[in-house]
């Protein structure tokens, strides 16, 4: 028997203040996000980081958070979606894990187990379709980690990027045409930044590390499926800091296109499979208020693909190997 964890980076347990600075602080004092020595990491993130950005921060947490159930965060409240949707369609036990916060990976093989004595595999899944340090190996590594700590009766598999396989790509394109329907001037896909020592960094390992070329691969493909011509798409990347990270910048440029007379834009973010921070406030908000203000007419965004039917299919025919 299989059982699966779909892992994610992780959301606060609540929009407070205390919780919002903790995970703050646990996020960015991984050597892993920040790229620079762990002693270094730690301190500027709990003593500089996190304390300076903790106020701005939970009041953007509290604008997204689900007024319909203010005990749980989106992010969590669509992975949990999803895997109800996964365990209930394939009849697999799946459960959740966050690279920071809970439910932690130990909590999570701890459930499969209950669930499932007998259990001789667990696939982990990460929501992370592009390669990068600061998600994907920093995830494995945690969850490395953690798994060695005591034997176990079953194997581990983890799922590797699957920024272009043929699933994935049909479930963006799905999702998408709908939102596409009407005329619109530019399509926006837009990514997470990364710090350029990074990318440098994988891109040198190899295309199975570059972050840069595998997302430029999603983009190519999915557009071609959705038959859009390159010249109507912009890439931008969001939720850089200070530094030299990858550019162009979403809240620097969405106000830009709108400037150039380009009117009616469609956003979508490939790269983040759950709606997060990332998305429903830096594209949906900021990026939205940011066009809006700056003379553009239709601002259309396109949410994650969650718990959507095709997703479910998606994910079961990447863990298959079909």
């Amino acid at each position: 028997m299989r059982g699966i964890v779909l892992v994610n980076v992780g959301t606060p347990a609540n929009y407070e203040k205390v919780e919002v600075q903790k995970f703050i602080g646990d996020m960015l004092s991984d050597p892993l996000v920040m790229g620079r020595a762990e002693w270094l990491s730690n301190f500027l993130a709990r003593n500089i980081i996190a304390p300076i950005s903790v106020s701005q921060s939970a009041k953007k947490y509290k604008q997204i958070w689900r007024k319909e159930d203010p005990e749980i965060s989106p992010l969590l409240y669509f992975m949990r979606r999803l895997a109800n949707e996964l365990e209930s369609k394939k009849n697999i036990p799946v459960e959740i894990a966050m690279r920071y916060g809970e439910p932690n990976f130990s909590q999570a093989i701890n459930k499969l187990e209950e669930k499932c004595p007998l259990i001789h595999e667990v696939v982990v899944f990460p929501l992370f379709p592009q390669y990068a340090q600061a998600t994907t190996q920093t995830a494995i590594d945690e969850i490395g980690r953690i798994f060695y700590k005591r034997p176990h009766s079953f194997r581990l598999k983890i799922v590797k990027p699957y920024f272009n396989h043929p699933a994935y790509i049909h479930a963006l394109a799905t999702h998408a045409k709908p939102y596409l329907e009407k005329e619109f001037d530019k399509l926006i896909l837009s990514y997470h930044s990364l710090p350029l020592t990074q990318v440098e960094k994988a891109w040198e390992k190899g295309k199975e590390f570059d972050y840069v070329y595998q997302l430029k691969e999603t983009n190519r493909l999915l557009l071609n499926q959705l038959q859009i011509p390159a010249k109507n798409v912009i890439l931008l990347y969001s939720c850089q800091r200070r530094g030299k990270w990858l550019k162009p910048y979403l809240s620097t440029e969405i106000g830009e296109i709108a400037k150039q007379g380009w009117k009616r834009i469609v956003a979508m973010a490939p790269g983040f499979p759950i709606d997060n921070m990332e998305t429903l406030y830096d594209i949906d908000i900021e990026a939205r208020q940011l066009f809006m203000e700056a003379g553009g007419e239709e601002f259309t965004f396109i949410p994650s693909l969650n718990d959507a039917p095709y997703f479910v299919e998606a994910i079961w025919k990447i863990i298959s190997g079909v």
